[in-house]
């Protein structure tokens, strides 16, 4: 079976990336480890944070760093921690550029959300590995894309028994005015329980801004 179309456009995005890369990179190390997330459960270990520039060294601004990590916690809140909590949620394509909403509803949703699982009956327990961030800047020091690491695995039980899920890949975001949404991602995810689907399942999608 040949690549699709979207696994092209990843590779394409990769490579871009490694090329920027060998011109010149800043990093800024360790983040501070406080960060405001949606959900109080779920805790955003900031790990290591850099850019790769074409032009001069930059890192990333405090606020760029902490709005990106905002991102992800609202976003693991919302396709993961809420569902299986038996709440909604409005507007999940909101976490998404306009481009890449579509996947919620296609062949990558299943990697994307976990609105199918049973409702859990005991606690939804997140545990999140640290999140890694490498910004993408432009030969004049803008940077306007940013990919992160997700390493998640949510405990929970339902009525059927305990539940187990591990969702890891990368997240990659530009920015969106004063907000920071995903425009592509790369995710495996693995579920394990009593009444859930076992198969592991993988996506990938390249999608414009």
């Amino acid at each position: 079976m040949s690549p699709s179309p979207h696994r092209h456009a990843w590779c394409a995005a990769l490579v871009a990336a490694v090329a920027l890369a060998a011109c010149s990179s800043g990093s800024s190390g360790k983040a501070t480890p406080t960060t405001t997330t949606p959900n109080a459960r779920l805790k955003v270990t900031p790990g290591l944070v850099s850019v790769a520039s074409a032009g001069a060294p930059v890192q990333l601004p405090d606020a760029d760093r902490d709005a990106v990590f905002a991102a992800v916690a609202s976003y693991v809140n919302d396709a993961t921690i809420a569902p299986l909590e038996g709440k909604q949620v409005a507007d999940l394509p909101s976490h998404f550029t306009a481009a890449a909403a579509p996947a919620l509803q296609g062949a990558e949703r299943d990697a994307l959300l976990d609105t199918d699982v049973p409702r859990a009956t005991g606690r939804v327990t997140p545990t999140l590995q640290p999140v890694s961030l490498k910004g993408l800047a432009d030969p004049a020091g803008t940077i306007s894309l940013v990919g992160s690491t997700l390493d998640l695995t949510i405990r929970t039980t339902t009525a059927q028994g305990p539940v187990t899920i591990h969702r890891s890949g990368e997240l990659m975001f530009v920015r969106d005015g004063d907000t920071w949404k995903i425009t592509s991602f790369k995710l495996a995810v693995t579920r394990d329980g009593a009444g859930v689907d076992a198969a592991a399942t993988s996506s990938t999608t390249q999608a414009g801004t």
